[in-house]
């Protein structure tokens, strides 16, 4: 039986019905996105879910980078067992204040993409928020 799961973002199909997905990439993409995406103590059932990178993107740019990949490294072992990092990339731009983060690992059954993670955009005082590219 094919795994199945809800395609993101949540979407409606033309019969009204959630959509769904039963490809493997995007499942798992899905999946990286979420835990990536989603700030550590967000969920109320549960506070460890997540990372801390929202936080770490106030840090300079080398000091952030750095952090960045600790964090994504921290997801990948903690929450994401099944999949093998391979490597993260981030980049910073001065001039427009964004930060892409580019992953790639191994699924389960060894087959090798890549998710960017989006850009995060830093303003003043507003909240940090994601661009799914």
């Amino acid at each position: 039986m094919t795994e199945k799961a809800i395609s993101l973002p949540f979407t409606l199909d033309v019969y009204g019905k959630i959509a769904v997905t039963t490809d493997q990439n995007k499942i798992w993409q899905d999946k990286v996105l979420s835990v990536i995406g989603t700030t550590m103590r967000e969920r109320v059932m549960r506070p460890r879910f997540g990372t801390l990178i929202a936080a770490k993107t106030f840090d300079n740019e080398t000091l952030a980078e750095a952090e960045i990949q600790s964090e994504v490294e921290y997801a990948f072992n903690t929450q994401l067992g099944l999949l093998t990092l391979r490597s993260v990339t981030s980049s910073y731009d001065s001039y427009t204040g964004n930060t892409s983060v580019e992953i790639v690992y191994d699924l389960p059954n060894n087959q090798t993409i890549s998710t960017t993670v989006g850009l995060v955009s830093i303003n003043g005082n507003s909240i940090p928020y994601q661009e799914n590219a």
